[in-house]
């Protein structure tokens, strides 16, 4: 569960501070220089700030916890190499091009929707009439959706970066452990204890091969 719980916490992060810059970068280029009037006239006032500042440490916290981790990863890759056990080579650029192209569509989607769910609810929240959800791809928004969709494509590829730079560390630590030599299943014996195979009487063996002796007639 608590994987689960902290793959799904890292979608939702990277989600929300990409909708987050992309939301700025709609409004710098619809507006240019009026950039902050415009904002705290469509309703973005101290909370808006408030949750712009909170996605963005959040964000950074979550870049330095996966540096720290790659960090530590590529510690425990090179004590494994130093002591002489077979580290691969790192994962093939092909896997870093499924990670991204496994990322990129969805966080695109989820961009689009949410950025266009965001500007029709501020319109409604200050009385204005909801532009709808085509919002983002009106003259009016000056080519949001492409900005929402660039966004997303940088954040889909620092996170596959992540990703790959983490599976390859990991595929290298798990090869260099595979090639530690195995104890024998065989079970040890005990120092100093001797062990004897069981044997027979001298006397026994030279008895079993003597004739019995002939009754003594009488006399």
């Amino acid at each position: 569960m608590a994987p689960r719980f902290a793959r799904l916490a890292t979608a939702a992060v990277l989600q929300l501070g990409a909708l987050v810059l992309a939301h700025q970068l709609v409004f710098l280029a619809r507006y240019g220089s009026q950039y902050g009037e415009a904002l705290v006239h469509s309703g973005h006032g101290d909370a808006w700030a408030a949750a712009a500042l909170t996605s963005l440490l959040l964000v950074v916290g979550l870049a330095g916890i996966g540096l720290v981790r790659l960090h530590r990863l590529g510690v425990l890759v090179r004590h494994a190499a130093s002591v002489g056990n077979r580290v691969p080579a790192n994962l093939r650029a092909a896997t870093f091009a499924r990670a991204f192209l496994g990322l990129a569509p969805r966080v695109a989607v989820l961009q689009l929707v949410l950025l266009s769910a965001q500007e029709n609810i501020e319109r409604v929240w200050i009385g204005q009439a909801a532009p709808g959800p085509a919002v983002l791809f009106s003259p009016q928004y000056a080519g949001g959706a492409w900005i929402a969709i660039a966004v997303s494509l940088v954040v889909s590829l620092v996170a596959a970066l992540f990703e790959w730079r983490r599976d390859a560390l990991l595929a290298r630590l798990r090869a260099a452990r595979a090639s530690l030599p195995w104890p024998s299943s065989a079970a040890p014996t005990r120092p100093g204890v001797i062990v004897r195979q069981p044997f027979e009487s001298v006397l026994g063996r030279r008895a079993a091969m003597r004739a019995p002796p002939a009754p003594m007639s009488a006399a």
